[in-house]
């Protein structure tokens, strides 16, 4: 999958599917399980999940930037345009409120679902300490039989618990990128492809001109059960939000489950 954005990648970024087995799906952009995106409003009080759902009554709860945790209710329908905190009252969507408190308006929060979070632990997201997981990018490379050309320490959840950016050797046009979660030492990947087009071209993102950068990426929200884990990623450019919720069933590989875009270029 490509993450690249541009004018024309806004279009792509609603066709991004997961190939498995042969079959082609679209990923869904939230469910009913997994829930979805929510877009804060200016006052960091209410919340906008701009997918349908059928019941979006059942969702009661928000992870937001941090690790925070806030108890929501389904307020109303909404009613379009650009994904901003200050149009927030002119999107269709469905409004939910915050009973308590509120969050920085620049944050961002994921609706979860009931069973995402029934028996899960969530994790406190905190800033990087030195090189942080980056210390075994050599091992990443073992891991992954290709080259790690540049490391990035993203975050840190727990004792033992670290998030890296990692790109690694292009191979022709095959370029990669990922995130590495590391547990003690398990180390799961959520990789970001992209096709190479030349020097210069842009690559994962509109505008990056081909370079990979650590600005932008925002670790949402880390939910653990057991050996299971999720981990909800919003990745800022340019012209908008990518915004990811991967699942790792206990393997060394996280497999996105919701994909998700807000356009917020500024006219």
């Amino acid at each position: 999958m490509n993450l690249r954005t541009g004018l024309t990648g806004l279009f792509l970024c609603f066709s991004i599917v997961a190939v498995s087995g042969g079959q082609t799906q679209e990923l869904p952009s939230a469910t009913e399980g997994h829930g979805g995106f929510g877009l804060l409003d200016q006052s960091g009080t209410r919340l906008l999940l701009i997918p349908n759902l059928a019941q979006p009554e059942l969702l009661k709860t928000a992870l937001c930037s941090g690790g925070r945790r806030f108890p929501v209710q389904f307020e109303r329908e909404g009613h379009n345009g650009r994904q901003t905190p200050y149009n927030f009252d002119n999107l269709a969507g469905s409004v939910f409120s915050l009973l308590t408190g509120k969050t920085d308006r620049e944050a961002t929060c994921f609706l979860a679902g009931g069973p995402l979070l029934a028996g899960s632990r969530v994790l406190g997201v905190a800033a990087p300490v030195g090189s942080g997981a980056c210390v075994q990018r050599d091992r990443f490379g073992t891991l992954r039989g290709r080259r790690v050309v540049h490391c990035w320490p993203i975050a840190r959840l727990a004792p033992g618990k670290q998030i890296a950016l990692l790109e690694f050797e292009r191979r022709e046009k095959d370029a990669l990128a990922s995130l590495v979660f590391v547990d003690g030492t398990r180390a799961m990947f959520a990789d970001y492809p992209a096709e190479f087009r030349g020097a210069g071209e842009d690559l994962w993102r509109a505008d990056d001109g081909g370079v990979l950068s650590p600005e932008g990426f925002n670790i949402v929200c880390a939910l653990q059960r057991g050996a299971w884990y999720a981990l909800g990623i919003a990745w800022s450019g340019s012209e908008g939000q990518s915004l990811s919720l991967w699942i790792s069933e206990g393997n060394e590989r996280f497999t996105e489950v919701i994909n998700d875009y807000w356009y917020q270029l500024p006219t």
